[in-house]
Order: C-alpha cells, then structure tokens, then sequence
C-alpha cells in the first residue's frame, strides 16, 4: 500500500464524527423555510399505488458504482475492452463487493455503464464480451436481492448522444441501437428488480451545460431533444416485449438536473403501460459545498440549524416532490453526494440531510462513490473496494439515520 494513502487513511480514522440521530434529521427538515404545496405525505396520497411507486418506496438506500463501469478512453488508450473498466484507478468488480454493499445496508445498486468506447460499426453493436460482463454483475445484484438500476452514462459526444440540432438524427441511432440491445440480453430479468434509465446528463457543452436556460434557444432546443430521446428509449425497450413489456424505467431531463426535470417543457414519454415511469435527479447541494471548489465561495460546513444550509437542498426536493411525487409519479435521486475537502465530520452531515429531506417526500436516494477517498474536491468514496469494507461506517449510519427519519 502507498505509504502516503496509508499515513491519510490513518488520519482519517482517527478524526472525530458524530452521526446525526433520526430524530435530529426530522426535526432539521420539518424545520425548514420551504415548504411544500401539499403537505399530504405521499404514500398515503394514493390509496392504490403504482409499481413504479411501489419499488420506489422499496429501493432503500442506494449506491453508485461510479468510475468502473462508467469509464471512458480515447482510442490510443492502452486501456483496452474489458481492461477499460480499471481504467479509472478502480480495480475490477468482484461479487464480494457486491455482498459487503448489501450486507452494509445498501439495497440498491446504480450501474453507470458507458457503452461507445464498446461499440463496432454503424448499427453500434455492442462487444459480446462487454455485454456480458455487464450481465455477470447485474446478476451478482439481483442474487444479493438488490435493485439494479442499469444506464448508459458518459456517453455524451458527438457521434453517439448529443442532443443539438447537428448531432440529433445520430444521437437517436445511437439511443435506438444501443438499447435494443441492452433489452435483448436483459429482457426476461425480473421487472421488478432490474429497472433501466435511458441516459445520463446529457447536455450540450456551454455556458448552461449544468443549469438550463429556459430562454436560450439552443438550450430550449437541447431540452425538446432530450425529451425526444427519451421516447425513442421507451418505444425501444417495449418493443422488446417479454418482461420488458412492463418493466420500470428511469427518465431524466437535461443534465439529470432539478431545472432540466422541472421545465415546463418536460415531458415523460408515452408509454404502453401505467405506472412504470420514473423521474431521475441528481442533487449535489449545496453546490459549493457538496461539489464545487471556487475561490471565495468554497464552503466546508454544514449546519442542520442553518436554511443557508439547508434551503438549498430543500429547494430542489420540493420542486421535484411538487410536481411529479405529489401528482403521483415517483422520484429517484440517482446521485448525489459530497466531495472531499478535508471536512468529513461536514459531510456527514449534509448527506444525512440530503437522504432525511428525500426520505421526507418519499423519494430514494444513490450515493455516489467513485472509489477514491483522499483526492481534494474530487474524493468522494466510503467504501472501499480492495478490502470489501467501510473503513468508516459513519457516512453510511449517517445516511441510513436520514432514511429512517419518515
């Protein structure tokens, strides 16, 4: 082991963390500014709920295998095929990783998976190599009883998905051919355990790549076309028939952004069954605390008495709880998290908050963990994938403190 990883791991086992109970997690968010229009809790809004709000209310706390799978190189990489799963500094998934997750606590499993680094000729044909490994660790989840939640992830470029108006007739290929394979191999894979999401913050590369102008035309543009790709995957994956006929599927807006959700261009697509669609978000909040690093507003605390803490996550989660949770339509916030800033007794407590506040409106929350624990602004993992374990397991209490505040 680096003897310098080694020295910081120490240091972090010996700082001091103090896990927010349940108790203090509902009274900092029923303390809140903002509220929401309906105060009806939402499970009992419904007297007969959907399968998609039925598995929502199931999946517990998740987690993401974030840069594995998810990885992407360019062609004079020496990283190769099935080699480029390591290429991000993670080593290769293993089933007793998959069981120490669940056995933590975890219930269920986001799988970013990127696909054009894996693809041959025109129609996209996947690997067979990478199709199954892909297969093989969906499997380890679903025999560890564990949700899945299978995407395609970086592939946001043009020639593959880019949603402009040059790249837009190819983007829609892309979508088409790339999951009429996907749902070919997994197509009679419980539905309701192994959920797909079409695409992951896709976007265009300006000024509003991150917050979408609702006045920009090109931008406006760029959120029609996103609502258009999310047909062409809906379409795509019924057409495969067997369980994919009613399984439940993951619709984000532009960037998997709380603005892109909630524009009021945002349409879920048509769909040949009811109450299988669900809406995808991602919530790293506040910004400067939980992901940016920028000179003069770079904050490192979090107070559970603050709104300036607070209002920022409550924001979003209640503009995503007004309108799909409370009309209905189930909330998965597919990631989220907090970076690294030599602030761990912090973030505890933002992400707590984070998963309290979801948990309040009923929707479900997947930790981001990228695998690297001590890399300023960047580090953002509690698990590690060497030894199979939590070297500090507040972060995951903390979180699981926060689910069980509702």
């Amino acid at each position: 082991m680096d003897s310098k990883f080694e020295d910081r791991m120490n240091e972090y086992l010996n700082i001091e963390m103090k896990v927010p109970t349940a108790e203090e997690l509902r009274e900092a968010v029923e303390s809140g500014t903002i509220k929401p229009s309906s105060v009806v809790p939402p499970h009992k809004a419904f007297s007969k709920r959907t399968m998609a709000q039925r598995i929502c209310e199931d999946m517990g706390l998740g987690f993401n295998l974030g840069n594995t799978f998810d990885a992407v190189v360019r062609d004079d990489s020496v990283f190769k095929g099935l080699d480029i799963e390591t290429a991000w500094h993670n080593p290769k998934t293993t089933r007793e990783m998959i069981k120490a997750l669940r056995k933590g606590g975890f219930k269920t499993m986001r799988l970013p998976v990127s696909w054009h680094n894996h693809v041959n000729g025109r129609d996209d044909i996947v690997s067979q190599a990478w199709m199954k490994r892909i297969k093989e660790v969906v499997t380890w989840c679903l025999e560890e009883d564990m949700y899945v939640i299978l995407n395609t992830h970086h592939d946001i470029l043009p020639g593959f998905l880019y949603p402009d108006a040059e790249n837009m007739a190819r983007s829609c290929e892309f979508m088409k051919n790339i999951w009429v394979q996907i749902a070919e191999t997994f197509r009679d894979f419980p539905a309701d355990k192994l959920l797909f999401e079409s695409m992951n913050e896709v976007r265009v590369f300006t000024n509003f790549e991150w917050t979408p102008d609702y006045e920009n035309e090109d931008c406006v543009l760029a959120m029609k076309n996103i609502n258009k790709l999310n047909q062409i995957f809906v379409d795509t994956v019924r057409a495969s028939g067997s369980k994919n006929s009613e399984r439940c599927l993951v619709i984000p807006g532009y960037s998997t952004s709380t603005e892109g959700a909630c524009w009021d261009g945002f349409k879920l697509p048509r769909d040949t069954v009811d109450g299988r669609l669900l809406v995808a978000a991602h919530v790293y909040s506040p910004a400067h605390f939980a992901f940016f690093l920028k000179e003069g507003a770079n904050l490192l605390t979090f107070d559970l008495g603050d709104p300036a803490s607070k209002d920022p996550v409550d924001e979003r989660l209640t503009k995503l709880y007004d309108k799909f949770v409370a009309n209905g339509i189930p909330v998965t916030i597919d990631e989220f998290g907090t970076v690294e800033k030599d602030n761990d007794p912090e973030r505890i407590k933002c992400i707590a908050y984070t998963v309290a506040k979801a948990s309040q409106f009923n929707m479900r929350c997947c930790y981001w963990d990228n695998g690297t624990f001590f890399r300023y602004g960047d580090g953002m993992a509690i698990f590690s994938r060497k030894t199979c374990s939590f070297p500090r397991t507040e972060p995951l209490d903390a979180m699981l403190e926060g689910l069980n505040a509702f």
